[in-house]
């Protein structure tokens, strides 16, 4: 086997795969109304970046044959990392954000989701419409697809996380089953006992840990395990000696794709065991009470209040203030002000 166990080669520019999200060319009249009429809330003023931050953002996608397809992105986790405050904050954005996605070669400027940027574009347009809608700029990217993931959790030597019975069932019949499948192993090879407690994970246990969805809080449960999974890999790349993490970053480079150079990785490196001594905050785009279903072309997206999402961002990494109490209280007076407005109209209308 060559490149790390899993006998395949990674192309970085490999063809895009269509996922699931909005196509206005086939919309009807009635859906391009309704796409059109709501308000994402994305005017920001200014692009976020700073000298003291670092902010990298980890793309993982669900190809199961690497270097054939570039799939959305249905992992999007952003670690930011401040030297001043001596934090890092691990932010999960949801997939099914809907935001306005610039145009390139594979897609006309409009709206669309979040993870969809990535399967139309790469890392470029992924990087214009995240600045665009979030106004936060990305420094360095990370991207992984499952057998990537799997190869970097082996490598650690696997991880401990408190698993609920509920979440082992989906893991066992769904995704550990699947990936079995993939690499030709028995169908129930790896499977855990259905019960709640802390198991060691290896590589293909805790990618079904990172996917389960169907249990636990839907997409939002699935974005706070892949938060935890990656606090434990933190955890884990703590404890590793000096040349060990060499090591470690060294074979890094081969199973993902980055923008992060040879000269920056030994650069970053020099700063990692202090880095990794931050205390670690976790966080979920959207917060609560700034967000809402919607159907459209019979797919659900998240419409979100870009504008105060990224205020609320913002104030936790870059002046380590939670605005979420301050957001909601803003909110409750704009929806008070909002239904004292429409009792008037009624009023003075004589309805």
């Amino acid at each position: 086997m060559k490149d790390g166990e899993d006998g395949f080669e990674y192309v970085s520019d490999a063809q895009a795969r269509k996922g699931i999200d909005l196509d206005t060319d086939t919309m009807t009249d009635e859906e391009k109304k309704e796409l059109d009429e709501i308000d994402l809330n994305n005017d920001n003023e200014f692009v976020y970046s700073e000298g003291d931050v670092i902010n990298v953002m980890v793309l993982g996608t669900d190809a199961r044959l690497r270097g054939r397809y570039r799939t959305n992105s249905d992992a999007m986790v952003l670690v930011s990392i401040n030297k001043k405050t001596k934090k890092i904050i691990i932010s999960s954005f949801l997939r099914d954000i809907l935001v306005d996605i610039p145009e390139n070669k594979k897609k006309k400027a409009g709206k669309g989701k979040l993870n969809a940027a990535f399967g139309y574009g790469g890392a470029e347009l992924f990087f214009q419409t995240f600045e665009n809608n979030f106004g936060v700029k990305l420094d360095k990217f990370v991207h992984l697809d499952f057998y990537s993931f799997i190869n970097i959790v082996n490598y650690i030597g696997g991880i401990d996380m408190y698993i609920k019975a509920e979440e082992v069932k989906v893991m066992n019949k769904n995704y550990i089953y699947e990936m079995n499948m993939c690499y030709c192993y028995p169908p129930r090879r790896g499977y855990l006992p259905v019960k709640s407690g802390t198991f060691h994970l290896n590589g293909i246990q805790a990618l079904a840990y990172t996917r389960v969805r169907y249990v636990g809080g839907g997409d939002f449960g699935r974005t706070e395990r892949q938060r935890k999974v990656i606090a434990e890999i933190i955890k884990k790349i703590k404890m590793m000696s000096a040349s060990k993490l060499n090591a470690f970053a060294e074979k890094c480079l081969r199973y993902v794709t980055t923008n992060i150079g040879q000269t920056d990785l030994m650069s970053m490196l020099i700063d990692v065991p202090e880095i990794l001594d931050y205390k670690q905050v976790s966080v979920r785009i959207p917060i609560d009470k700034t967000h809402h279903s919607k159907k459209i072309q019979g797919t659900y997206v998240l419409v979100i209040d870009l504008k105060r999402n990224s205020d609320y961002w913002y104030n936790l990494v870059y002046k380590d203030k939670d605005i979420s109490e301050e957001i909601y209280r803003e909110m409750e007076e704009e929806k008070a002000a909002k239904e004292k407005a429409e009792k008037q109209a009624d009023v003075s209308s004589g309805t």
